[in-house]
């Protein structure tokens, strides 16, 4: 008789701990609007990292970022921004990476890496001579990355990833943007686990719903 109670007590309390993971993120707590809603891709809903390599939280959210990635819907298009805030000059290093990886077409293919020569290995990636010697381990195009790198293009790419900080008013990393409305953080959602995705999916949930034409009215 014991055991059946305590049986069903677990499955009570599992059950209990369910409807809690699954409640509704809460305006405030887990995410806020955005005092100027961003434009987004014409038929997509997006989804906006704002991120720095040098960033402990950023690289402790990193695996969780991309195993969502690999799941992500059609209808959702995923990017990410490195943040530029005005008087850092230590972002801009490591902002330089990030367009030149991403102009290459590889940033994600290289995020790991990245962050593992940044936050593990302690190079100082942000030393060209440092860092063109580790582009050439990794296997990467060292001439069309110094191309990029050095390119007089950079400076209008560094100007967009700080002006896109500044509309998007972003404070702290890592930060996510929901369909241009909404911001999250793993601070705001209080682990650095894969419950913001949670968040972040419920959040995409609901703009899908907000999106459906009404349905007509009966006669």
């Amino acid at each position: 008789m014991f055991t059946r109670i305590l049986k069903t007590a677990i499955v009570a309390v599992g059950l209990l701990a369910g409807t809690v993971a699954l409640a509704a993120p809460q305006e405030g707590r887990e995410y806020k609007r955005l005092a100027t809603p961003q434009p987004v891709p014409a038929g997509k809903l997006e989804v906006v990292e704002f991120f720095w390599y040098g960033c402990p939280h950023c690289f402790a959210i990193e695996p969780h970022t991309e195993a969502w990635i690999k799941k992500l819907p059609k209808d959702v298009a995923f990017r990410r921004v490195h943040v530029m805030w005005p008087g850092r000059s230590d972002l801009e290093g490591h902002a330089k990476i990030f367009v030149t990886l991403s102009q290459m077409g590889i940033a994600e293919k290289y995020a790991k890496a990245v962050f593992k020569a940044v936050q593990v290995d302690r190079i100082e990636l942000r030393r060209e001579d440092v860092l063109f010697d580790w582009v050439k381990k990794q296997g990467i195009d060292v001439a069309k990355f110094k191309a990029i790198y050095n390119g007089f293009s950079m400076g209008v790419s560094l100007n967009k990833a700080a002006q896109q900080t500044r509309d998007y008013n972003v404070d702290g990393v890592p930060t996510f943007v929901v369909n241009g409305k909404y911001f999250t953080s793993p601070g705001m959602v209080g682990k650095e686990d894969g419950t913001i995705f949670t968040v972040i999916d419920q959040l995409l949930a609901t703009e899908r719903g907000a999106a459906k034409p009404a349905a007509p009215k009966k006669k």
